[in-house]
């Protein structure tokens, strides 16, 4: 989409705007050096690592890793598309956007979702106004009176009330003009029957019929679907099928469940101020947490938590609390759960009520502070996992040890923080009579990705010192560029994140276009490759001798490569070798093998032997003198 917004003005925008001053809308920052410092608004931290750089107009965070320029900021900040972003920059410092034209199907496309926001807010204010103003909507207001809602809350939440009419919704669309085909599309109404609309009714039918109204609404104020809470009906005929407690709005358009939490909205601000978020799951559990104080709560709609909504909430903070029901399915909801924040690496506690008890009614009985303290004391995930297996597994048993341990082992597999995993396994060892490398012998195998090999790859590993310094000199200088890919290539690199960002390094080199680092940032589509452009931007210091430099590094990635093959060699030699003494040395391909170690370890001499600051010819090159 970023092709809509010409090239030189997303450039022009760049270059005229403040990233200090767009950033300090949301962070507070001081001055250190050159750079200004703050509390990273992605993460929870005490100390600040939230780097801001002026004059290369680029942020990142040392602690865990995001960067980009200020439109990344934005769209990490504000859940905003980068031409969104781009607009956004480009009104606050006055600079016109001719946009290109759009396509037919991008028209049509974005025409339909405006008007299905424009028909769900629609809908959202008829139904607050039913339950907040007029008699149809008393029946809600004693329920949520009942269950302890404010008329803040309801306010804040924009709560509202489908009347038991079973056209009221559509009747108001008609006198509206709303079209009701467009209704249909987010579900709001549903088609009637062949019968019913011959005998002279209209032809759609309310979904949402004597329910309480809960609105879902992304960050931006948007309305996306809404969710329904019955209010306690007439007694079911027998052979009935009784209505269901929670109706939801189906996918749509403009709405995944999948890709939302209920209450986000309201509750990022406190979520960023707190530095981590309470999820639960239901409606009714978000409103009397929040009412009760607990106003970075959040809920996930009913469903098993998605990447997608995890990935939502590491915007804001990377610590959660799971606050399920105590019953049986809370704690399958929590189970399905860990994995996930595991993978994402997003840290949790694991809030487990008594039995019986579900957020909601424990805050009302109990109140906020039990809940306090139920908190304070809410295991980490591993540790959760540990007890849990322990009430699965005798510990007195071998049988019961080895389960645990295995049990144990994709957790603490998933640690991206090597201290954390060593204190977890030396923690675990003791409770179990075990010795530490028990334990650290089925972890082998097990350790986590290098960077860049799936996502959520911790900041921490950084890759081969030689290979930051090759990257860094290749974004501040073209010449550089060519020099890497004319001696090693792209299959130099030994970390993978190193090789994709050399790849598309190599690739605008290759179109011949003007060098630009920030505007190269900019172009960066990967979260990942553009919070590791921005941490080698930033860590960029003062080089005397830039060439020196770039071929001491150029000699280093050479020789790690040699000494590398050479282990590899070393290993397949041993591999093939005779185990016993009387066994023949003619084992097929063994003598080649010797022949390549040789020529590996007299191309190791070449570069060691060669002064600092030349390098010795390629092979080719040698060949041809």
């Amino acid at each position: 989409m970023s092709d809509l917004i010409p090239e030189d003005k997303i450039n022009e925008v760049r270059q005229r705007a403040s990233i200090v001053e767009v950033v300090s809308d949301y962070v507070s920052l001081k001055k250190s050096g050159k750079n200004f410092l703050g509390l990273c608004p992605f993460h929870s931290e005490r100390t600040p690592s939230f780097t801001v750089n002026e004059e290369k107009g680029i942020f990142h965070c040392f602690g865990c890793g995001a960067g980009g320029n200020v439109f990344n900021f934005l769209m990490r900040t504000g859940q905003m598309s980068f031409p969104e972003s781009v607009r956004t920059v480009a009104q606050r410092y006055n600079v016109a956007l001719p946009t290109k034209e759009l396509s037919e199907e991008e028209k049509r496309r974005r025409s339909l979702k405006s008007k299905l926001y424009e028909v769900n807010e629609t809908a959202a204010e008829y139904f607050h106004r039913i339950l907040t103003s007029q008699r149809e909507g008393e029946e809600g207001r004693k329920y949520l009176a009942q269950r302890g809602i404010s008329e803040e809350t309801v306010g804040e939440h924009r709560l509202g009330f489908a009347p038991a009419s079973w056209d009221s919704l559509v009747l108001f669309f008609q006198k509206k003009g709303v079209p009701l085909n467009l209704a249909e599309t987010v579900g709001l109404i549903l088609p009637r029957k062949e019968g019913a609309v011959a005998a002279g009714r209209p032809g759609y039918f309310d979904r949402f019929r004597r329910r309480v109204i809960f609105p879902i609404i992304n960050e931006g104020g948007r309305v996306l679907g809404f969710g329904g809470r019955i209010i306690v009906s007439e007694e079911v005929r027998e052979g009935d099928v009784p209505p269901p407690k929670y109706m939801n709005s189906p996918e749509s358009p403009i709405y995944s469940k999948g890709q939302t939490l209920y209450g986000l909205n309201a509750a990022k601000g406190f979520i960023r101020e707190k530095g981590n978020a309470l999820i639960v799951e239901g409606y009714m559990d978000l409103l009397s947490l929040y009412q009760a104080g607990f106003r970075n709560a959040v809920a996930s709609l009913g469903t098993a938590l998605t990447y997608s909504q995890l990935g939502l909430l590491g915007r804001y903070a990377r610590e959660a609390f799971l606050v399920f029901d105590g019953d049986e399915s809370g704690q399958k909801a929590t189970q399905r759960s860990l994995e996930l924040f595991l993978q994402e690496g997003i840290s949790a506690r694991v809030v487990s009520l008594p039995s019986g008890y579900d957020p909601d009614s424990f805050i009302r009985r109990e109140k906020g502070d039990k809940f306090e303290r139920i908190l304070a004391e809410a295991p980490p995930l591993v540790e959760f996992l540990f007890e849990q297996a322990l009430r699965r597994h005798r510990a007195d048993s071998v049988e019961g040890k080895v389960r645990i341990v295995r049990e144990l082992i994709p957790a603490l597999s998933r640690l991206q923080d090597p201290l954390e995993r060593n204190l977890y396994i030396e923690r675990f060892a003791l409770r179990l009579g075990l010795k530490e490398s028990q334990i650290r012998d089925q972890l082998r195998g097990r350790e986590p990705a290098a960077a860049g090999e799936e996502k959520g790859a911790p900041p921490a590993h950084r890759g081969p010192a030689h290979e930051r310094m090759l990257l860094q000199l290749m974004l501040l200088d073209p010449l550089a560029v060519s020099r890497v890919r004319e001696v090693m290539g792209l299959e130099g690199f030994s970390d993978l994140r190193h090789q994709k960002l050399v790849g598309r390094i190599l690739d605008l080199y290759e179109k011949g276009e003007e060098w630009d680092p920030q505007g190269f940032l900019g172009r960066v589509e990967e979260e990942d490759l553009r919070d590791l452009v921005s941490e080698l931007l930033l860590e960029e210091g003062s080089v005397l001798d830039p060439g020196r430099m770039l071929e001491d590094c150029l000699r280093q990635v050479k020789l790690f490569r040699v000494r590398q093959e050479i282990r590899e060699v070393d290993e397949e030699i041993r591999r093939r070798s005779p185990q016993e003494k009387n066994e023949p040395w003619n084992v097929p391909g063994l003598k080649e093998l010797l022949k390549r170690k040789q020529r590996l370890i007299q191309e190791q001499k070449r570069w060691t032997a060669e002064p600092a600051g030349a390098l010795p010819p390629r092979e080719g090159e040698r060949a041809q003198g």
